[in-house]
């Protein structure tokens, strides 16, 4: 494990995707580069379903959170999570999120369930694709009455189209903590390969 100072920032376990899904989730972002000016993607190089974040984490908690997922994954075997298509998620009428589905499955929602921290929401499995930027974050090129989060909704049925009929199975073999790490997020800190074969 590398030098760590803490508190660290956006800590998350998660499950990452490797090889060949990860390899498509990164042509569904070059597929989606005509419109990098309305969105941000998630990192191409660390696509993940996230199981939990925290915000900010000091030392010992952090390893409390080490030996927890040590635990959740010596209770799981592998299994495989099925995309079932891409969607939109977001409040008060705005698309916030645009996202890959992942169908329920028996044993995603037993890893889920060993967890044992809660943020108080239900748990809605997805991979985020791209995060839609919000007038506050960037100034729209085409003029201060027209926000983002308006631009997308213009393009937001090619975007679905370029998505459509997305659907690919997901291998899951191990469980990954993440943090931002000198300036850096989405760092891969640990890995928790699951021992039940």
């Amino acid at each position: 494990m590398q030098n760590l100072t803490f508190p660290l920032r956006s800590v998350f376990l998660a499950l990452p995707l490797e090889g060949q899904p990860k390899w498509q989730f990164q042509a569904f972002v070059e597929e989606l580069k005509p419109y990098a000016d309305i969105v941000r993607f998630q990192n191409p190089q660390s696509p993940h379903l996230t199981l939990m974040f925290w915000p900010s984490v000091g030392q010992l908690e952090y390893q409390g959170i080490v030996q927890q997922a040590q635990k959740i994954a010596s209770l799981h075997a592998p299994f495989t999570m099925k995309v079932t298509g891409a969607d939109t998620f977001g409040n008060r009428g705005e698309d916030h999120v645009l996202l890959l589905s992942i169908g329920f499955s028996e044993e995603l929602a037993r890893v889920k369930k060993t967890c044992p921290w809660s943020d108080g929401r239900p748990f809605a499995p997805h991979i985020t694709l791209a995060r839609i930027a919000h007038p506050q974050d960037v100034k729209s090129p085409v003029g201060d009455h027209v926000p983002f989060t308006g631009r997308f909704t213009i393009v937001k049925k090619k975007v679905m189209k370029t998505l459509e009929g997305i659907a690919f199975d997901i291998p899951v073999d191990r469980l990954r903590l993440y943090a931002e790490v000198n300036g850096a997020k989405q760092t891969k800190l640990e890995d928790f390969v699951f021992a039940v074969s």
